[in-house]
């Protein structure tokens, strides 16, 4: 009998695939790839969460025994996200002096300015408005880009590039887009070594490579990890978020009558989307017994995050976006060593995003229907292709 094929569809664009809710009941089941493969997929919120922070499962794809599933299969992308301990701590530390809460702090107004800047051009624009390119898009891209020191006639070529980089379903172009990528990053990367200005890579040269703490090689994966990771998800999320408020008008009138409770509207909708989809893999280093199932050194793991986050048995009622959910221990972000450097500043964007939005324009409202909605869903990121609304 043939292993269900992976990766699967939401069928409903609000919750994730229907059979993860059966898989969850089996443990760790086995599923088909697209390259011929075979790989463990985790759809329970405990599996999940143990599987992030276990040293038995590693981070290293190319530890697998059979080729790997990206293209080119000898291409090292050297990416911290894709390491093991110490090395992936080591990077990670790096990263995370550029995302303390002091940081986070400074970067507020920015953010804040930003907003009220797209919410005015916003007013200007015939309606309906595409929420998604206009406000969604327009703040994360800024964001990191600033954050970066990317030129601003450069904000929109390299968030294409990016979106094209996490497809499933064009390859070719996925690669394309990533060596481009990297080809710019260079660039940029060398003319903040001759002219460092007051913006991350020119702190990670000056403060790292220059003292010999970074090799130069690792700081190319690292910014084009910040870069690519860093609005994408937010990006989804916010315009995600801002659905979620025209689709739930109780939702939406506890928000402009309590706007103190943004903190846990945030927390629910990063647990309802889980827009890290297809992302999150690990690599079996050392043959075990893992949630009932013999695992051999090798095995491909897939976490499913949308799987864990709607687990009933971790969140009751999981399809109901519930503002009352109390503690919200949600793995959007990951779990353990590897729980996402810039959840501080994705959580500080959409805080200050959808408040601002709600304020501005009360009435917001979707222009047609949920399933005139193109959804997101070969990509490893899920989200909205376009988010027609009025006011």
């Amino acid at each position: 009998m043939a292993n269900p094929a992976y990766p699967m569809a939401r069928q409903c664009p609000m919750s994730p695939p229907p059979a993860y809710a059966s898989f969850r009941e089996q443990g760790p089941v086995k599923v088909d790839l697209p390259d011929g493969g075979w790989a463990w997929l985790l759809t329970g919120y405990a599996d999940v969460r143990q599987a992030m922070n276990d040293p038995r499962f590693s981070s290293d794809d190319t530890k697998m025994a059979r080729a790997r599933t990206q293209l080119p299969p000898n291409e090292n992308l050297n990416s911290f996200w894709r390491m093991d301990e110490p090395e992936h701590g080591r990077l990670r530390h790096m990263m995370m002096t550029e995302f303390t809460a002091h940081r986070i702090k400074e970067w507020r107004p920015r953010i804040q300015a930003l907003v009220e800047q797209l919410l005015d051009r916003l007013e200007t624009l015939p309606r309906p408005v595409d929420l998604y390119a206009e406000f969604a898009l327009a703040l994360p891209t800024q964001v990191i880009a600033q954050l970066l020191g990317v030129p601003q006639q450069d904000y929109r070529m390299f968030a294409e590039q990016s979106r094209t980089i996490l497809s499933l379903d064009r390859p070719e172009e996925s690669w394309a887009a990533y060596y481009a990528m990297n080809d710019y990053l260079n660039r940029l990367i060398e003319d903040k070594e001759r002219e460092p200005a007051e913006d991350l890579i020119s702190r990670l040269i000056v403060d790292r490579v220059h003292t010999g703490e970074l090799p130069r090689d690792e700081l190319l994966p690292m910014v084009r990890f910040i870069l690519v990771s860093g609005y994408e998800t937010t990006t989804s999320q916010i315009a995600l978020s801002a659905l979620t408020l025209m689709t739930n008008p109780d939702v939406k009138a506890t928000l402009i009558k309590e706007p103190e409770r943004i903190t846990a509207f945030v927390e629910e909708s990063l647990r309802f989307w889980s827009v890290s989809q297809d992302n999150v893999l690990r690599v079996v280093d050392a043959d075990m017994e893992f949630s009932g199932q013999t695992m051999t050194k090798g095995e491909l793991v897939v976490l499913a995050v949308p799987g864990a986050n709607h687990d009933e048995r971790a969140f009751p009622n999981p399809e109901r976006f519930d503002l009352d959910r109390g503690e919200n221990r949600h793995v959007a972000f990951g779990f353990g060593t590897h729980l996402c450097a810039g959840a501080s500043l994705a959580r500080r964007e959409v805080e200050i995003a959808i408040p601002a939005l709600l304020a501005r324009f009360p009435g917001l409202q979707l222009v047609g229907t949920v399933e005139d909605l193109q959804f997101r869903q070969k990509s490893l990121v899920y989200g909205l292709e376009s988010l027609p609304v009025t006011w």
